[in-house]
């Protein structure tokens, strides 16, 4: 559930992109009242880059939320017997072993329940997600923002600050959510794509591709015969080459959509119902046909989603043009200071 705290840094952590996006509570209002992006040209800059980055904001806050993605984070879907929910943590503790190809010492948990079955001898089992992060990574995040001065509060996941970024909206924006619908929220960053798929903003699947902007951006250079700094720049702005960089981009969407369509399989074979619409985030969210190419593949509604939509913007210390731009990168960032 969102808490209610006056103001934190949601700080999006990406391998070539940081986002920050300051959420203040006033009364019965989120207000955005802080904002920057930067780009980061190697893992050894990071720490400078969110040093600069968090000086040409001027937050309000130090008070900081981050998280933590990729092959140091796992997410598996436990069966177990229908139990409390003081009682699901120290449940899953015992079992994690079996599941995670972690020591379980060396991990930090979390678990949530998704939804109570019965078999057909009448027996009911919840169906539990397990999340497991390396804890040298989790202590490494936190270090970094208490070097730089800030004050880390919570480290999440990706994939879950979605879910929290889609239950603001649901809150600022009454009425636009269909009750009982089920969505998929899909935010491609450069190296990876997280997945969250929920129903009544209830997290029901989520999952991690190894997939992202930068395989868009290799495949270009290859077809073009360019530089890949020249096929950035063209991914993000083909101009009157839009048609030749589609083109050039589309096996890796093929090969990316067809990898998220085995998590639209996995769901509706666990859980009763399907995927109805997909919301689109992330950089890779601004390609112009983004859209167009998923919506084919998926067969269902797809949408690019800009998630600070129905948020009021405090202007006098936001850049309210560059934040409309790139509103589809912030979905993780605005999760992350709204469940903090």
């Amino acid at each position: 559930m969102l808490k209610q705290r006056k103001s934190i840094v949601g700080l999006d952590i990406g391998s070539s992109c940081i986002k920050a996006v300051e959420l203040t509570r006033e009364k019965y209002d989120h207000v955005v009242t802080g904002y920057a992006q930067i780009e980061v040209p190697n893992e050894q800059a990071r720490q400078d880059a969110i040093a600069e980055l968090m000086r040409a904001a001027k937050f309000r806050s130090k008070r900081v939320a981050t998280a933590v993605s990729g092959k140091n984070v796992v997410f598996r879907y436990v069966g177990m017997p229908e139990m409390s929910e003081d009682k699901l943590l120290p449940a899953i503790r015992l079992e994690a072993e079996k599941y995670i190809p972690f020591d379980v010492n060396e991990v930090e948990l979390d678990a949530q329940k998704l939804a109570v079955a019965s078999d057909q001898s009448g027996r009911t089992e919840m169906k539990v997600l397990l999340v497991a992060a390396k804890k040298t990574i989790v202590a490494d995040h936190s270090r970094i923002l208490t070097e730089l001065g800030l004050q880390p509060v919570s480290v999440g996941v990706d994939g879950f600050a979605l879910g929290n970024a889609w239950e603001l909206s649901d809150q600022v924006n009454p009425g636009i959510q269909d009750p009982g619908r089920t969505v998929a929220l899909i935010d491609i960053g450069a190296t990876k794509a997280s997945i969250n798929i929920l129903r009544d903003n209830v997290s029901y699947f989520a999952r991690e591709v190894p997939m992202g902007g930068q395989d868009i951006t290799n495949a270009i250079a290859r077809r073009l015969g360019v530089e890949p700094g020249q096929a950035e720049t063209l991914k993000r702005e083909p101009g009157e080459q839009v048609a030749t960089v589609q083109e050039a981009s589309s096996q890796v969407l093929e090969d990316l959509g067809n990898e998220i369509n085995l998590s639209f399989d996995f769901f509706e074979n666990q859980f009763d119902g399907e995927v109805q619409e997909v919301w689109l985030t992330g950089g890779s969210a601004l390609l112009p046909f983004l859209e167009e190419s998923f919506e084919k593949i998926f067969e269902k509604r797809t949408k690019t989603w800009n998630p600070i939509e129905g948020l009021k913007v405090k202007a006098d210390n936001v850049d309210v043009e560059a934040l409309n731009q790139f509103a589809p990168q912030l979905a993780v960032a605005l999760g992350l200071a709204a469940a903090s």
